[in-house]
């Protein structure tokens, strides 16, 4: 879950926590208070909970959500946003999100390549750096062959955020020099 890591400033810039996973955000929504790394991102308010996200739902998904739930748990921390038929997982940035379907889950991950895996029924870039795998879930096996996308993609978040904390780790631009107090470095 996200929590706040102490007092806010007018002007200063909030930082929440996933877990052992602490983030910068940029932009604080007013009406929920959640943290966001995009000025004015679109999102939803209402935050709802995995009570409401399993209310109705026929046992055969409600038990396939718990098993991807419950590995998603042993990866590490993440935030899981829950709304309506939605859940968003996350870590300071989305990887992944699921909609309850009719007859299925379907669960969009984000990785840094591309995936021609059969069980993939929707692959597009999104970004430069980002690449949409879309599944649709409706038995345990289907849950098995798409495991290891979502954890790569889970894992892709994590090193992201930790990259994201190391200040030196900012990529400069190739050819050009970058000067630190009157020295000259390549």
């Amino acid at each position: 879950m996200r929590r706040p890591l102490g007092p806010t400033r007018l002007g200063s810039r909030p930082d929440f926590e996933v877990g052992d996973v602490s983030s910068s955000a940029v932009w604080t929504c007013p009406a929920c208070g959640r943290g966001f790394r995009r000025s004015g991102q679109a999102h939803g308010c209402g935050r709802g909970t995995k009570a409401q996200l399993l209310r109705g739902k026929p046992p055969s998904l409600t038990t396939l959500y718990a098993t991807l739930d419950r590995d998603l748990t042993k990866w590490g921390p993440q935030d899981t946003l829950y709304r309506d038929r939605y859940a968003l997982f996350r870590t300071s940035r989305g990887f992944a999100d699921l909609v309850f379907m009719h007859d299925g889950l379907r669960l969009a991950l984000y990785l840094d390549r591309e995936d021609a895996a059969a069980c993939f029924f929707k692959v597009g870039r999104t970004s430069a750096n980002r690449v949409i795998h879309v599944a649709m879930l409706r038995t345990i096996t289907d849950w098995r062959r798409v495991r290891r996308y979502l954890k790569e993609a889970y894992q892709l978040a994590v090193n992201e955020d930790a990259r994201r904390l190391t200040p030196s780790s900012r990529p400069h631009s190739k050819g050009k020099k970058r000067t630190t107090r009157g020295l000259t470095t390549a």
